[in-house]
């Protein structure tokens, strides 16, 4: 499955360099004005692999000790009668609990990999959006404002020496 989705990366990239090396300067710029800043491609945002496995593990673990609670209920009732039905209901209850959280925790780890990746489109169109924009000019003849890299702080060139 992975390698499918590289490969897939591979060739949309491909198609993209092929398209682009076939059309004129004028097409380019065309297809530039028409073309959404909105939209991310599939390409620009990797998968969190290892917290997908991580979410998936925290879930296995509920269910497994879900079914292992069960299981001792239904020993401890046949083997020990209805004089062990406080300890195995203390047992229910605590491991219950347990299933619970990790169930909760598979979930957020899961609401960490959608916000990471809402996180990775905002840069990528960020960045796109200050590749687009051309440098503005504060007066006729003047120097150019350009922002830096000093937390976003706009500077003239004559001001930051």
């Amino acid at each position: 499955m992975h390698s499918f989705d590289r490969d897939n990366r591979r060739g949309l990239a491909e198609n993209d360099a092929n398209r682009d090396n076939a059309m004129t300067q004028e097409e380019r710029n065309q297809r530039d004005e028409t073309e959404e800043t909105a939209s991310v491609r599939r390409t620009d945002i990797e998968p969190y692999t290892a917290l997908r496995w991580l979410g998936t593990l925290f879930k296995a673990a509920a269910v497994f000790l879900i079914v292992a609670i069960i299981g001792e209920f239904m020993a401890g009732l046949r083997f020990e009668g209805t004089r062990a039905l406080p300890i195995l209901l203390g047992e229910l209850a605590r491991t219950a609990v347990l299933a619970v959280v990790m169930w909760g925790a598979g979930d957020l780890v899961r609401l960490l990999i959608t916000v990471g990746n809402d996180v990775r489109a905002q840069r990528v169109l960020l960045a796109r959006l200050v590749y687009r924009t051309p440098p503005r000019r504060t007066e006729p003849g003047g120097e150019e404002e350009r922002a830096g890299t000093d937390g976003g702080v706009v500077q003239r060139r004559d001001e930051a020496a």
